[in-house]
């Protein structure tokens, strides 16, 4: 697979959530209280005040024994519709993230979480460099673990709103 193909990588899961989008809002816009809920993503700080258009965090990610550490920027803030941070420094970041919420019938929320490859580095892109026939099962295999860690980081949000207010119960 090309480069392009890699370019192109993009993950999308969605989930309702029987909660008010304010109060699914204030879970999924707080970086250092998500940190952990998945699989990879174990911990965040925020470096300036957020969640705004413009502030920092630093996440920290570990598969296995292998860890890393990456600069985010958050690049549009629209409580509590939208939140989207790149990883990496741009222009070259290594991929956009997103929280999407929209409000449904019966005080619900749907969210819909979004991952986009590139256009900078990652180790996707430097196995697929050293394997470029490779490439399309690297891909796949990437894509559907993070599918995969996605749902998993979405479902661990639902305990968290079991006391928000104006929860189901």
């Amino acid at each position: 697979m090309s480069v392009a193909g890699l370019d192109a990588m993009a993950v999308e899961v969605t989930a309702t959530f029987d909660n008010p989008i304010e109060a699914v809002w204030s879970v999924l816009s707080d970086v250092e209280r998500m940190a952990g809920l998945g699989p990879e993503h174990y911990a965040a700080r925020w470096d300036t005040p957020g969640p705004a258009t413009g502030a920092r965090f630093t996440g920290r990610n570990r598969i296995g024994d292998f860890e890393w550490e990456v600069p985010c920027l958050v690049t549009a803030c629209r409580p509590p519709e939208l939140i989207e941070w790149t990883v990496g420094t741009a222009p070259d970041h290594s991929s956009t993230w997103s929280y999407e919420l929209r409000r449904a019938p019966g005080n619900r929320t749907v969210v819909v979480h979004r991952f986009a490859h590139g256009p900078g580095f990652s180790y996707v892109r430097q196995r697929v460099d050293a394997d470029p026939r490779g490439a399309a099962s690297i891909i796949e295999r990437r894509s559907a673990t993070l599918r995969s860690n996605m749902e998993t980081t979405l479902a661990a949000v639902v305990p968290l709103l079991a006391s928000a207010p104006g929860s189901a119960l």
